[in-house]
């Protein structure tokens, strides 16, 4: 018969929710990335106009606004699991996250101009 530990599992399983997004943003990132290479063989836009006129479909707004987000998650995820594993001394894991999370939302608010301002004009 096995015996159960008297100190509990710990960390086990806490890193389910963050492998789990790392790789959907993965195969998200991967799918849209095939799809618009060859979207873009098949029926490239021909001049800025058609370009302007098949950014601003909806559909293909939603496409890159999830392509966006799945940038920002997949890169928050994987940087973070780097940052707890190789910096050791607290202070420089806190600085280089809030770096990155500053760098992560200034490009969040540059790809929302360019989804939201760019495309409507």
């Amino acid at each position: 018969m096995k015996t159960m530990s008297p100190r509990g599992t710990g960390s086990a399983h806490r890193g389910l929710g963050e492998w789990l997004l790392q790789r959907l943003s993965a195969l998200y990132l991967a799918g849209f990335s095939v799809w618009l290479v060859a979207w873009l063989a098949i029926a490239a836009p021909a001049d800025y106009v058609a370009w302007k006129a098949w950014m601003t479909a909806g559909a293909v707004r939603l496409a890159f606004a999830l392509f966006f987000l799945s940038v920002l998650v997949h890169s928050w995820v994987g940087m973070r699991s780097v940052f707890l594993d190789y910096l050791k001394p607290l202070w420089v894991r806190f600085v280089a996250q809030l770096l990155l999370a500053f760098g992560l939302l200034a490009l969040a608010f540059w790809a929302a101009q360019i989804l939201l301002v760019e495309a409507a004009v």
